[in-house]
């Protein structure tokens, strides 16, 4: 059986007390207190997020309406020419 090097040993003692150290800041207030923030920082984001998708949303069906009324207004406008060439002839 080969004994562990420096470096290993090192690493496992670093991790056990990062696992000590860390357990005990996530148990603490100032974890939950640093969790809260960012969960409220993440909504806010979301809800900005959803504003201006309904925001452009709501400007690209405006634009889309009205460009849809303007094809509308020309079919018209083509129909009366056309019916008008007919009934001069």
């Amino acid at each position: 059986m080969q004994l562990p090097n420096k470096t290993g040993v090192l690493t496992f003692v670093g991790g056990a007390f990062e696992a000590i150290v860390g357990g005990a800041f996530v148990k603490s207030k100032a974890a939950h207190k640093l969790a809260v923030k960012g969960v409220v920082g993440s909504l806010r984001l979301k809800d900005d997020a959803v504003r201006k998708f309904e925001t452009i949303r709501e400007e690209a069906q405006d634009v889309y309406e009205e460009a849809k009324r303007e094809a509308d207004s020309c079919k018209c406008d083509a129909n009366t020419d056309t019916n008008t060439d007919a009934d001069e002839k």
